[in-house]
């Protein structure tokens, strides 16, 4: 079951403060899948998860680099976290509030580790570890 957060969607810069963009670079596709599967059960509005690039250089090789749009508006349920085969580094980029909450929901199911990168009045970027517990 979803809950929905009161309010308005605000704007900035072109940029919704309710959405998250995430980017898995260097990651399997299994371990991709594993944490967008997660995302989308803690999110269930989020309009985009698990597009794959491959790596630069790679001809034919596996898709190494991923993305994604997080909609922390709704709240779902995860249950128990997908297995993951190697630790995961995610880029999380967004409005401060969002970042929070989606690294917090993250940290309900894995280990993290967080870097900060990049910090504004209006947008923060963080990297994530994610480790199996």
């Amino acid at each position: 079951m979803s809950t929905e957060q009161s309010g308005q969607t605000a704007q900035t810069g072109g940029q919704d403060v309710c959405q998250v963009e995430i980017e898995l670079p260097h990651c399997t596709a299994p371990d991709a899948e594993a944490v967008f599967t997660a995302l989308g059960s803690l999110f269930p509005r989020s309009p985009q998860l698990g597009d794959g690039h491959r790596g630069a250089g790679g001809g034919g090789g596996e898709r190494r680099f991923w993305t994604g749009t997080v909609d922390v508006r709704t709240r779902g349920e995860a249950g128990e976290a997908p297995a993951l085969g190697e630790a995961v580094e995610a880029d999380l980029s967004g409005s401060p509030d969002a970042v929070r909450q989606v690294q917090e929901a993250l940290a309900g199911l894995y280990d993290v580790a967080a870097e900060p990168r990049i910090s504004g009045d209006q947008e923060v970027e963080v990297r994530l570890s994610l480790t199996q517990r």
